[in-house]
C-alpha cells in the first residue's frame, strides 16, 4: 500500500492538509511530534469520512493508519510514547518553544516569514494537543492569539502597512498592553535567547483563515517569554499578556497540617510547575527539573513563589 505521504490528500479532506504538512516537517526534527500530528489528522478525517466513503478517502485513510502503526512501532523505545501525560506535555513544550520565537520576534518588530510561520506552526500544534482533550482556557487563548496575530499581521503586509508589534488592547489601541513586570513559568527547554532556538523551516503551508481578534487581557500567564538578545538590555522581557498572577490566598496557616492555606490558582501553579519537571527530565536536562520542582516546593510549604 502506498504511503500516505506519497497519497495526495482528497479535497474533501482538505482540513487535514496542514496537520499532514506539520507532520512530514517533523518527521526528522521529532518524530514524537510528527506522530501526534498525524493521529490527530486521522482523528479528523475519520470524522469527516463519516460524510464521504468513497474510494478514494478510504484509500488515503488506511494509507494513514498504516504510517501512523509503522511510526509507532519506530518510536516504541521511547517512554514517552507510552504515557499519554508526557506525550502531551512533550507537544506543549514543543508548541510553546516555537510560540516564544514568533513571540518575541514579534515584540521585537522583526515581521518576516519565519516568524509569521512560528506563529502559524504554533497553532496547529495546539490544536493537535487536542488529541489528548479539550485545551486548557490558557492554552485555547494561546492559541487563538497565534492564530490572530498570523491573520493580523498577513492582513497588514497585504495592505502595504506596518502590523502592531505586539498584543493590542480591546479596542485595537497600541500601548495599552504595555510590558509589565510578569514573570511566569518557562517552559522546559525554551532556549534562553529567541536567537538560539533555530526558525522551523519555510514549508508549503499557508496561513489559515481568519480568526477573530481575542482580548489580550485574556491570554494566560503560561509562561514568560525570554529576551530577543541577552545583550540588548533595553529589549522587552516580558511574556505573553495576561492578567497579574492572582495573589495566593494565606490568610493563616491549615491548622491540621500546618501549611498555608493555598488557592485553586496555586495549585494550578504548583502542577503545572511539576508537569514542566518531568518534561526536563525527558530531555535529561536535571538543572531545569530540579528548578522547577524546588518552586513548586516554596509555592507549597509558603503560599508564595
Amino acid at each position: 500500500m502506498a504511503d500516505s505521504d506519497e497519497l495526495e490528500i482528497p479535497v474533501k479532506l482538505k482540513a487535514i492538509r496542514p496537520y499532514v504538512l506539520l507532520a512530514r516537517d517533523h518527521d526528522k526534527r521529532d518524530p514524537l511530534v510528527a506522530y501526534f500530528c498525524r493521529r490527530y489528522a486521522m482523528e479528523t478525517a475519520l470524522a469527516l469520512d463519516k460524510q464521504d466513503k468513497s474510494p478514494e478517502h478510504r484509500a488515503f485513510l488506511f494509507s494513514l493508519m498504516d504510517r501512523l502503526e509503522k511510526s509507532k512501532q519506530e518510536l516504541t523505545p521511547n517512554e514517552i510514547l507510552s504515557n499519554e501525560l508526557a506525550s502531551q506535555a512533550h507537544v506543549e513544550n514543543c508548541s510553546l518553544k516555537i510560540f516564544v520565537y514568533a513571540d518575541n520576534e514579534d515584540r521585537a518588530g522583526r515581521f518576516h516569514k519565519a516568524m509569521v510561520k512560528s506563529f502559524y506552526k504554533s497553532g496547529l500544534l495546539f490544536d493537535v494537543m487536542q488529541t489528548f482533550g479539550e485545551l486548557s482556557d490558557e492554552l485555547q487563548q494561546t492559541k487563538k492569539y497565534a492564530k490572530w496575530k498570523v491573520t493580523h499581521i498577513t492582513s497588514c503586509q497585504k495592505r502595504g502597512e506596518t502590523p502592531h508589534a505586539g498584543p493590542l488592547d480591546e479596542e485595537g489601541e497600541e500601548g495599552a498592553m504595555a510590558p509589565g513586570n510578569l514573570s511566569f513559568p518557562v517552559p522546559p527547554g525554551v532556549p534562553s535567547g529567541a536567537s538560539s532556538f533555530p526558525p522551523p523551516d519555510p514549508s508549503s503551508q499557508q496561513p489559515g483563515p481568519a480568526y477573530p481578534p481575542v482580548n489580550p487581557n485574556l491570554i494566560p500567564p503560561g509562561m514568560h517569554a525570554p529576551p530577543t538578545t541577552p545583550e540588548q538590555p533595553g529589549t522587552f522581557q516580558g511574556g505573553i499578556p495576561g492578567p497579574q498572577p492572582t495573589p495566593p490566598s494565606v490568610g493563616g496557616q491549615n491548622s491540621n497540617t500546618g501549611f498555608p492555606k493555598l488557592s485553586t490558582d496555586d495549585f494550578g501553579k504548583a502542577q503545572k510547575y511539576c508537569k514542566y519537571a518531568g518534561s526536563s527530565l525527558q530531555y535529561d536536562d536535571i538543572p531545569t527539573a530540579v528548578d522547577y520542582l524546588e518552586k513548586a516546593l516554596r509555592l507549597l510549604k509558603t503560599g508564595k513563589e
